[in-house]
């Protein structure tokens, strides 16, 4: 049974979410990092214009950086995903990477980024939705927050799609430019969720990969229903 929230916003869990999860959207593939992904990991995120726009990503971005992340021990009630296009006949391709995760605090903040290539087609606000759909529905957490530079316009309107409320600014150290830079900050709670929601639903594979398994073609074969595709 999962334990409802504290008065701090968080809850223990003794019924975990999956430590694994793979989203499926209508366009998207959202799953955990292997380490084959690392070289496409490593060419996508070696971009200036990603970088200055978040608070945690070097630049330059090399292979090394992408099996560092994929190293990164995943949150067992998060996400530390990355974004794949389906396209017809032909594999997903990896556009971009999602996280939700307990960096910031006790409430889960969640984060994203597409590759410069693939901006403008929707995915992040699909890929933002789909993992406020895993917070709330499968992890049951009480609320989630995000963050975006100030200049970052565009993050903002995916933020405001997904229903965050805005709470005031701050100052974030930023790797990429070696200082503090001015960030917007929002939250979403489970209530205000439910009312505002209106996309469609993600449906989840839990559990992992079985050895020897193509990771770009598993959420395809294995994809099931649960309670996400529900919601």
């Amino acid at each position: 049974m999962i334990e409802e929230e504290d008065s701090t916003g968080t809850r223990s869990l003794s019924d975990r979410a999956p430590s694994r999860p793979v989203l499926e959207t209508g366009r998207l593939i959202i799953r955990a990092p292997v380490l084959a992904d690392a070289p496409a990991l490593a060419s996508l995120a070696d971009n200036r214009k990603i970088a200055q726009n978040l608070t945690r990503m070097p630049y330059p971005y090399g292979l090394a950086d992408a099996e560092a992340f994929i190293a990164e021990a995943a949150p067992a009630d998060g996400l530390k995903h990355l974004i794949f296009a389906k396209r017809p006949r032909h594999l997903p391709e990896m556009i971009g990477a999602i996280s939700l995760d307990h960096r910031r605090g006790p409430v889960p903040e969640l984060g994203y980024w597409i590759g410069e290539e693939f901006w403008n087609r929707g995915y992040a606000t699909e890929a933002a939705q789909a993992a406020v759909d895993f917070g709330f529905s499968l992890a049951r957490h009480a609320r989630i927050s995000v963050s975006c530079r100030v200049t970052n316009a565009a993050s903002r309107r995916v933020i405001e799609k997904c229903g965050f409320q805005y709470t005031g600014q701050d100052l974030s150290p930023s790797v990429y430019f070696a200082s503090v830079v001015a960030i917007d900050r929002f939250t979403l709670d489970r209530r205000t969720w439910e009312s505002l929601r209106r996309w469609l639903p993600v449906s989840i594979v839990e559990g992992d990969m079985e050895d020897g398994e193509d990771p770009a073609t598993m959420p395809l074969a294995r994809s099931r229903p649960n309670a996400l595709n529900r919601v």
